[in-house]
């Protein structure tokens, strides 16, 4: 067994932040490992220390024997190692040619680039990686998923020897999945090395020769991946069993209409007309693309509704806008939680007074105390692992900026949430943490709309699901066929009639 990365006694600190503690870990040659924990157990703290965007405080990195210190990412691109992360890096108005070669020597003579030579190379390797794009596209025609896939490539055509993969698949179709797993099968086979970050347990199972497990800045345990169960690992990585992950349902005896959306049609969805009742969590499915971000965006007020209407306890409103939403109580939760949930560049506590701030005001003064210790309160309410309210959201995890989406939710006190992939790259504990806390809001009396791309998630929280293809509402389960995933999924992949 050779080891191509060596870590000894790897420290960290941000301030009072204890984020590294004197983690170790050897990564064979030729194999696959995974690195899982939960979010804030130190895993993108680790690769940002392995990839030079941080420098360590102590310890030691040996990367093919020799010892090593990064200053930057181009030291570790030097002589190797690649990362590709869970939102793709592009410049949308260059085609995908440009975006995979951009800072890459050899496409020009006398400073004159040659398009003829850039177009060929690009498509050669999209091809080679059995990835259908055109290599002219300009990426802002492309989706997410699709420019995630060209930022793969812009790191393979460096032929590293240690491919870095952070959540690869939390913007993927389960056919761009499956294209992606083709691909990591391929690497597999040419013997590269591959550290992959997932908090998907069927992939890590799929993937992984070994399974490192952080938890609280510290390597708890290295794995081989042979005879470990789900439970087992869930196990190492939290300190202790899960339990139960999905609470008790709650349904409301009588059953009244909180929401009600009749024949809503854009240029995205097409006549979709259902209800949403007073304190039940309703779930929406289907395939990326199907239109379900789409359709609350729609009710939101973000995009607008050309014919059919919205009605909120019995009050129909006309114009939908974000602001007037809010106002009716309604909030939304939105899929992309850096790009639109949170400002990353304001405090913990800002952000999650942002959706009430005037509540916070007396005669035009914000009341400091009292938006501390409403702020305090959510923190330890949902759990939010930051040292203070005042922390930089931008410092969070990716489960802790969710769980201040959250928050904030629940400062603008809706009587209708709308949660779009509430729990997208949430590892497994603090997914159980909002499942619960959505269970007790609608236990309450709030009525929450739930989109998720992920089945067990669906079944084991919502009351009923509508299934979405193609900008149209395809089909209803009820109550009683909620777990039905034969059902669930003929409804989803179901061709045109």
């Amino acid at each position: 067994m050779t080891n191509i990365l060596s870590l000894k006694q790897i420290d960290k600190r941000f301030g009072i932040v204890h984020a590294l503690k004197n983690v170790s870990l050897d990564v064979e040659a030729g194999k696959t490992l995974a690195l899982v924990g939960e979010n804030g157990a130190g895993k993108s703290t680790l690769m940002k220390i392995i990839t030079g965007v941080h420098q360590k405080d102590d310890g030691k990195i040996l990367f093919e024997g020799a010892a090593c210190k990064f200053r930057s990412p181009n030291d570790a691109m030097a002589i190797g190692i690649s990362q590709a992360y869970q939102r793709a890096e592009v410049v949308p108005e260059l085609t995908v040619a440009e975006n995979i070669f951009m800072g890459e020597n050899g496409f020009s003579k006398r400073g004159l680039v040659s398009p003829k030579r850039l177009y060929a190379r690009a498509q050669t390797l999209l091809d080679q990686y059995e990835i259908p794009i055109n290599a002219r596209a300009q990426m802002k025609q492309l989706s997410v998923a699709a420019c995630q896939l060209v930022a793969i490539v812009k790191i393979l055509q460096r032929a590293p020897k240690l491919i870095i993969f952070d959540e690869p698949t939390a913007v993927l179709s389960d056919k761009e999945v499956e294209l992606l797993f083709r691909l990591i099968a391929k690497l597999q086979r040419e013997k590269r090395t591959i550290i992959y970050i997932s908090h998907r347990m069927e992939e890590i199972f799929k993937v992984a020769d070994s399974i490192a497990v952080m938890r609280d800045g510290e390597m708890v345990a290295v794995l081989k991946n042979e005879n470990i169960t789900q439970e087992d690992l869930v196990t190492h990585m939290l300190g202790r069993k899960l339990g139960a992950m999905f609470p008790k349902k709650h349904f409301q005896a009588e059953e009244t209409k909180a929401l009600v959306v009749e024949h809503v049609s854009n240029e995205n969805v097409h006549d979709i007309s259902f209800h949403l009742n007073r304190g039940e969590i309703l779930g929406i499915a289907g395939l990326v693309g199907s239109g379900r971000t789409e359709l609350v965006k729609a009710i939101y007020g973000i995009d607008r509704i050309h014919t059919g209407s919205v009605t909120l306890d019995g009050k129909k409103i006309s114009k939908c806008t974000p602001g007037k939403m809010v106002r009716e109580g309604v909030f939304l939760s939105p899929e992309d939680r850096k790009g639109e949930g949170v400002v990353l560049t304001r405090s913990i506590r800002e952000n999650i007074t942002y959706s009430r701030l005037r509540q916070f005001f007396r005669l035009g003064i914000l009341q400091g105390k009292k938006e501390r210790l409403h702020t305090e309160e959510l923190k330890r309410k949902i759990n939010i692992k930051a040292p203070t309210t005042s922390t930089l959201s931008g410092e969070l995890s990716g489960g802790n900026q969710q769980k201040v989406v959250i928050a904030k939710a629940l400062t603008a006190k809706p009587k209708v949430l709308i949660a779009d992939e509430p729990t997208q790259g949430i590892d497994v504990g603090a997914k159980a943490e909002i499942y619960n806390l959505i269970n007790e809001l609608a236990k309450n009396g709030m009525s929450v709309l739930v989109i998720s791309s992920e089945m067990e998630e669906i079944m084991g929280l919502c009351h009923r699901l509508l299934v979405m293809r193609n900008g149209k509402l395809v089909g209803a389960v009820p109550r009683e066929h909620i777990t039905d995933e034969k059902r669930i999924l003929e409804l989803m992949y179901r061709s045109e009639e």
